[in-house]
């Protein structure tokens, strides 16, 4: 088993480019050239019918047997991507291949081309394709992200209800049920189908487990020296398919890799609205290490699809290498090809980035290595599909990706501050509940409620009471006493822009401040916008829903909030401009601050706030070739609102769908007391 460096390119060509001698070619040069670690072969395309018959498949594994033989003589490591496993979505299947039991969603539409991984038939089927592909001289074989029972064209609901689901989940509940009669108590709202909702989701988790140790089986059978890896799509898709990532993980060990691939979808398909890459990595990557316990290898997706040329540039696809890397590592599986075409780079910037991106990389990971991130984020507990309702929207971490677009960091895996919404807080034990609360916590209403039915909070001065609001919200004023003189008393858009929880109204009693009000289209003050208090534990209270509320106004607003119920402890945020991101990492003396513009336009300054700072001994920029610099462009002083206001400016500032990198040094004593 080959060993990895921290930065690893994989790129990922697809069949139709094995198959084509001039376009392998091209493959093999384009490799050469920008410092390719692997090329992980894609074994199918999506043009082809899933399932081939196992004839064809002999024939395609002469082709990759010849193909990865010139990969290892070119210094690089061959791996297989097994295109279709379960199936991408509705597609005729090969001839003869068409009796496997389909995908069924809970209207009983069969999904033609997906085949349930409890059919037999299809395990058989599979397991002797995977055995197939073990012969080859292979590092390792990994399953697509097709792998799962949600999100797939041709069914409109949670899957898989046929018929072998039913009966093995008829088995696990003790009595029969008809789909009509599941899916409708699976959609229902009422805490007494909680269980119901535990025991189906954990029936599918089971059948996708089983075909793992299936797979995993038939691999090691041939060739024990083959790791194996998988991909895994969004937040959403991970829950509603009742999957136990840490269990799939421990069942793809191999004696050659204890630690199995784990591909996380790292980057939007083009570059068409730059802010969906930072959307996309906040709901697809950053979860995943705070749900993973296994070992594994965790590494990144850069995909070009519908895989064209000239879908996203080579400064948009170094922006997202740059932001993968530090948000987890430098392993980074790149789909930047025309699974057709071959290689297109009219420009030849995408040949040049590469290998001079590589040793920026590298120090990047290093700097990140022995470190805490640090940030705020939703937590994502395993079972968090038991409450709330059933729709994708539910899932997304809309919260984590409006505080990123404000300039505030994420940390998923040891959020501080961490926010609860809804339902959620039921899923918790008290005394995690208490740990959570201890570090400060920002709740919605909701949340508020069920804390204190669960005991907390019971002296907390902030009301809030069942009610639905009387009227539309028009605006919401900001009204704390510290607010700076353009905010204070100034209304912030609200109507069309911003979603509220419309079902509570929250009020401050003795103890606690109203930082802002909601106000209907007669000026009657409807609610309280926020409320803090200090109390056993420093919380704020929101009705926002955490859709975008990307303005100047909400920025200062919910950075304040990250700074008081931190008790001023939070690591950086971004202050006056919006399309900033920052990712900070914490050891005992040093931190690590990545920042990435995703806006168009160029700033002269850009001004940080650290909170949790007094004292900065030194600052570092990480230059273009690699090297740690001082920075020539920074001023630090002290922030009015406490902690330390540092100025960037000039070369320090990271210019459009561009990133810069920064080494900061505290004085220890400082640090240990943090």
């Amino acid at each position: 088993m080959t060993e990895y460096n921290r930065v690893q390119y994989i790129l990922r060509p697809g069949l139709p480019l094995l198959e084509d001698d001039a376009l392998w070619r091209e493959v093999l040069t384009f490799a050469k050239s920008t410092k390719v670690d692997a090329i992980m072969a894609f074994n199918a395309h999506g043009e082809m019918p899933p399932h081939p018959e196992l004839h064809e498949i002999r024939e395609r594994i002469g082709l990759l047997s010849e193909r990865f033989a010139e990969i290892r003589r070119h210094g690089m490591v061959p791996m297989v991507n097994y295109f279709v496993t379960l199936g991408h979505g509705e597609a005729k299947p090969a001839a003869n291949m068409g009796s496997f039991q389909p995908i069924v969603d809970g209207f009983g539409n069969r999904v033609m081309g997906c085949a349930c991984p409890l059919d037999p038939a299809f395990q058989t089927y599979i397991c002797e394709a995977f055995r197939l592909h073990a012969e080859l001289d292979a590092d390792s074989i990994w399953i697509d992200d097709d792998f799962r029972l949600f999100s797939r064209e041709g069914a409109e609901t949670l899957q898989c209800f046929c018929d072998l689901h039913l009966k093995l989940f008829a088995r696990k509940a003790g009595r029969r049920y008809s789909r009509d009669e599941l899916i409708g108590l699976l959609l229902e709202h009422e805490w007494s189908n909680r269980e119901i909702r535990r025991l189906w989701f954990a029936v599918q988790g089971e059948s996708l487990l089983q075909l793992v140790h299936k797979l995993r089986e038939a691999v090691v059978a041939v060739n024990p020296e083959m790791g194996m890896g998988m991909m895994i799509t969004s937040i959403a898709n991970h829950y509603f398919s009742g999957r136990d990532l840490n269990a799939e993980m421990q069942a793809l060990q191999t004696t050659a890799l204890q630690r199995p691939w784990l591909r996380t979808g790292g980057g939007y398909w083009n570059d068409e609205r730059p802010l969906d890459l930072l959307s996309k990595l906040i709901q697809v990557v950053d979860p995943f290490p705070a749900i993973l316990q296994a070992p594994a290898r965790l590494c990144c997706e850069i995909e070009n699809y519908p895989f064209v040329p000239g879908i996203k540039s080579a400064r948009s696809l170094a922006l997202e290498m740059y932001i993968n890397t530090i948000s987890t590592n430098g392993l980074l599986t790149l789909s930047i090809n025309d699974f057709f075409l071959g290689i297109h780079d009219p420009s030849g910037n995408v040949t040049k980035m590469l290998p001079a991106m590589k040793p920026y990389l590298e120090q990047v990971a290093q700097a990140a290595e022995g470190k805490k991130r640090r940030g705020a984020s939703l937590p994502f507990p395993p079972n968090l599909v038991e409450v709330g309702e059933l729709a994708a929207e539910q899932f997304s971490p809309h919260w984590n990706i409006n505080l990123a677009r404000l300039g505030i960091p994420q940390a998923p895996t040891d959020a501080a501050p961490t926010i609860l919404v809804g339902k959620t807080v039921s899923l918790f034990a008290d005394e995690q509940l208490d740990r959570v609360l201890r570090q400060g916590a920002i709740l919605d209403p909701e949340a508020y409620i069920l804390l204190r039915e669960k005991g907390f909070l019971a002296d907390c001065p902030i009301h809030v009471v069942r009610e639905k609001l009387k009227n539309k919200v028009q605006t919401e004023k900001v009204t704390a006493d510290h607010a700076p003189a353009w905010l204070k008393g100034k209304n912030l858009a609200a109507r069309w822009h911003v979603s509220y929880n419309t079902a509570f109204t929250v009020h401050a009693q003795e103890g606690a401040e109203v930082w802002s009000i909601l106000y209907d289209t007669e000026g009657s003050a409807l609610s309280a916008g926020v409320v803090v208090t200090s109390g056993t534990y420093r919380i704020a209270v929101v009705p926002h829903t955490g859709q975008p509320m990307k303005e100047a106004g909400r920025q200062w607003l919910y950075q304040q909030i990250m700074s008081f119920v931190t008790n001023r402890r939070f690591p950086v945020m971004v202050e006056d401009i919006l399309e900033i991101y920052p990712v900070w990492w914490e050891g005992d003396h040093e931190a690590l601050l990545g920042l990435c513009c995703f806006g168009s336009e160029q700033f002269p300054l850009l001004r940080l706030w650290l909170p949790g700072r007094d004292a900065i001994q030194s600052v570092e920029q990480l230059d273009r070739s690699g090297s740690w610099k001082k920075v020539a462009h920074a001023e630090y002083s002290s922030h009015s609102d406490g902690g330390i206001r540092l100025v960037l400016t000039g070369g320090s500032v990271p210019e459009p769908y561009s990133f810069e990198t920064f080494r900061l040094t505290f004085d220890r004593a400082e640090a240990v007391n943090q």
